[in-house]
């Protein structure tokens, strides 16, 4: 059995996403997936979701809250501005951004109304971001006060036009 290659342009996360599976595990790198190549994935992937599930965390269903499309609240799902869909996937990239960003990706902006609303949501989700390895020191509004890659302060503006009807996620350092 071979999984052929995605094909190089991508016109949507989900193509970028199994692009990125194909490179990572094409391990004679000839574009293709082997039979062996897919079982070395399955592997890693069904063994870091039963770890996930075991310990409560890197699921997005750390305490049985989440729906079954994986939101933990609401039904749509977030738009995620700025993030790279393949980044989010690999548990590997471990900058605070995608750590953020994968606790994001599973709560819905359907909730935010106003900055007041946006704060609700970042304290509700507390707990998720502290499981993925996130310290957050403190949350105003918007935005989320944490120790960044070099262990520096920061605050970031998570939450895109919260009072414009259409909030997306985001990852807006302030400092610059």
């Amino acid at each position: 059995m071979a999984i052929n290659s995605v094909p190089s342009v991508t016109a949507n996360p989900l193509d970028q996403l199994a692009k990125a599976l194909v490179t990572k595990f094409d391990a004679n790198q000839d574009g293709q997936l082997t039979t062996a190549e897919f079982t070395s994935f399955l592997s890693q992937f069904l063994g870091s979701s039963a770890n996930a599930l075991t310990n409560g965390t890197r699921t997005g269903i750390t305490d049985g809250t989440a729906t079954a499309n994986g939101l933990v609240n609401g039904t749509i799902p977030p738009p995620m501005r700025g993030f790279n869909a393949a980044k989010l996937a690999d548990p590997n990239h471990d900058t605070v951004k995608y750590q953020f960003g994968r606790v994001a990706q599973r709560y819905s902006l359907e909730s935010v109304t106003d900055k007041k609303s946006g704060e609700a949501l970042l304290n509700s989700m507390k707990d998720d971001l502290k499981a993925e390895g996130l310290n957050v020191l403190a949350v105003e509004k918007d935005k989320i006060k944490i120790l960044d890659n070099a262990g520096q302060e920061a605050w970031i503006d998570v939450i895109n036009s919260a009072s414009s009807g259409h909030p997306s996620w985001q990852w807006l350092d302030t400092r610059f």
